[in-house]
């Protein structure tokens, strides 16, 4: 299987001067964790994602898994959107994104996404978007390809169940 095989064909994406409310907004109307950002030429320069908002701003997000980790107040932290919240998408993303092209094999994305961690990433021809690809949607296509094939059955209006 390749990429395209996939890949949400999903263009949405924001330009490096999209400011973060804009992005939050389109992260949370979309319902996604992750953008990728479009240069003028139209070619993926970036990725912006939740994790990249919340380390600009959570003073010491990247730390929250240190047990000396202390959660800034909700009213500083709304605060802090505001002051930052006119910053371009260029100043916060990630500018080396993890990047897989249509024609890719669908193996090498899936050890690079659990690999790095990573939740979606844009796919790409020649550099230009023309999908995505994420953990989520490989794995709804692992389900799909065996409801298909017969081998797993849920009744409508059951829950499976869990394994022991």
């Amino acid at each position: 299987m390749k990429v395209m095989d996939v890949m949400d064909r999903d263009l949405t994406s924001i330009s490096e001067y999209t400011t973060l409310l804009e992005a939050l907004a389109l992260l949370a109307a979309h319902r996604t964790t992750g953008l990728p950002v479009l240069n003028e030429e139209g070619l993926v320069v970036g990725f912006l994602s939740e994790k990249d908002i919340l380390k600009a701003t959570i003073p010491g997000y990247v730390g929250y898994m240190d047990e000396n980790f202390a959660m800034p107040d909700i009213d500083k932290i709304k605060n802090r959107v505001k002051t930052i919240g006119g910053a371009p998408a260029r100043d916060h993303m990630t500018k080396t994104p993890v990047v897989f092209e249509e024609e890719e094999n669908l193996n090498n994305a899936i050890v690079a996404l659990f690999k790095k961690n990573i939740r979606r990433a844009p796919v790409v021809r020649g550099g230009s978007l023309v999908g995505m690809v994420d953990r989520e949607e490989i794995l709804r296509g692992f389900v799909h390809d065996n409801f298909e094939e017969g081998e797993v059955e849920i009744p409508a209006g059951e829950v499976a169940p869990t394994p022991r």
